[in-house]
């Protein structure tokens, strides 16, 4: 038993010792690593946010309102819904002049916990390809360069029933051509500037007091309207 917890107490050391920060500011810190094989850093963004964990998750619902809180995304839909807790969505990136504007279709996936809620999203660019439905005339219509990977998790661990540690944590190909100083200015960038919008975001009263039953019925009322 000692054996095995010298060995996690190292691999814990060597997963932290990955980590540098890229920006402390304003109760964010933001940590960028390596990854193996990938030109292209993966970030941790870490902040406390005043706000309940349904609230969080109610703004991470509200797709069409990501433009207001997600740095450099100027569009998003969702476009399948396939229960409460599984649901397809797309988002139109605008990047700084001279890169193209970049598209995703990302699969999100909710797991509620004992101490708050895990949302993970994957890329999933074929969903149109293989899905014939009304809203994919939007993703097919856009006709920009794919992000090649996107994949990572936020984490909403509740403090008390006013207060939420957030930790959003990705990696990012985004495919075509990028100057990799773009490219490690937007991995603090778009952590950085995205939660700062969060604090105050889910201070708004369409989110402030929502509750998981809540959520799940407004979920459930969008689900009957296209379908």
């Amino acid at each position: 038993m000692k054996l095995l917890m010298m060995v996690f107490m190292t691999l814990l050391l060597l997963e932290a010792d990955e980590w540098k920060v890229g920006k402390e500011s304003e109760g964010i810190t933001v940590y960028t690593r390596e990854i193996e094989g990938s030109g292209f850093l993966e970030f941790r963004g870490v902040t406390t946010v005043e706000g309940s964990v349904a609230a969080l998750v109610s703004v991470l619902y509200d797709t069409p309102a990501s433009p207001a809180w997600l740095h450099q995304c100027s569009f998003a839909m969702t476009l399948d819904e396939i229960r409460f807790e599984d649901n397809y969505i797309f988002q139109i990136y605008d990047l700084p002049f001279p890169v193209s504007n970049r598209q995703v279709i990302l699969h999100s996936k909710l797991l509620w916990t004992e101490e708050g809620a895990r949302l993970e999203t994957k890329e999933a660019n074929t969903y149109c390809i293989d899905h014939h439905i009304d809203r994919c005339e939007s993703v097919n219509g856009a006709a920009l360069i794919k992000i090649r990977r996107s994949r990572g998790h936020y984490i909403f661990t509740a403090i008390d029933e006013k207060r939420t540690k957030v930790i959003w944590q990705q990696h990012i190909e985004p495919g075509g051509s990028i100057p990799t100083w773009l490219a490690n200015a937007l991995v603090v960038d778009i952590p950085f500037y995205s939660l700062r919008q969060l604090q105050f975001l889910v201070k708004d009263e369409r989110y402030r007091d929502m509750t998981e039953a809540k959520l799940r019925d407004l979920w459930f009322q969008k689900y009957q309207e296209h379908h």
